[in-house]
């Protein structure tokens, strides 16, 4: 056993030290548009075709085809689908069908809770649906908690410091431009004395 596996071992790795055959491709990264393409292939080599494909694909890059089989029960199943802007669209015949008539009935308390249900319901809908409004509600003034009015007074502090220290820097501003200002006419007038 062992001797098989050293065997196996050493034959993966001659075989793997061999350059590997380069063939060119002819394969393209796209798929062709417009395309179209249908065959049959059978379960037995020469035997009898029991499955169909066929597809084909529009230059707007819209795909319909669809494929038959016989399934395990011999019986012909058949899928058709489209492939467009909006989704991957399946009709198969192998997809169960509902049956449109068989609803089950509600019993007599399920439909005696549905109506209880829908009576509140409404209540409930008409009472929402108007609009309440407080007694004194238009002249009550609202009150702040002791955090709200503190954080308030910090909040309007440190807004006044905010708004000094940015008077403080306009008016720095200000005055640096009127030194410029100066300094050029002074430059100006030494130029205009020396030519």
């Amino acid at each position: 056993m062992e001797k098989n596996i050293a065997l196996l071992l050493v034959s993966v790795v001659v075989c793997s030290s061999f350059p590997a055959a380069q063939f060119p491709t002819t394969t393209t990264s796209l798929a062709p548009r417009p395309f179209k393409y249908a065959f049959a292939s059978g379960r037995v080599p020469g035997g009898k075709p029991d499955r169909y494909t066929q597809s084909e694909g529009d230059a707007n890059g819209v795909i319909r085809g669809g494929y038959a089989y016989l399934d395990p029960n011999n019986e012909w199943q058949k899928v058709e689908y489209v492939a467009d802007d909006n989704g991957f669209h399946v009709d198969s015949s192998a997809l169960p069908i509902a049956n449109p008539v068989a609803h089950p009935r509600d019993t007599y308390a399920v439909a005696k809770a549905k109506a209880n249900h829908e009576n509140l319901y409404q209540r409930i809908a008409l009472t929402n649906s108007k609009v309440q409004v407080a007694p004194n509600a238009l002249h009550r003034q609202l009150q702040h908690t002791a955090a709200v009015s503190s954080n308030r007074a910090a909040f309007h502090k440190q807004f006044d410091q905010i708004a000094a220290e940015h008077a403080r820097i306009a008016a720095e501003h200000e005055r640096m431009a009127e030194l410029e200002e100066k300094e050029r006419e002074l430059a100006e007038e030494q130029r205009l004395a020396y030519v």
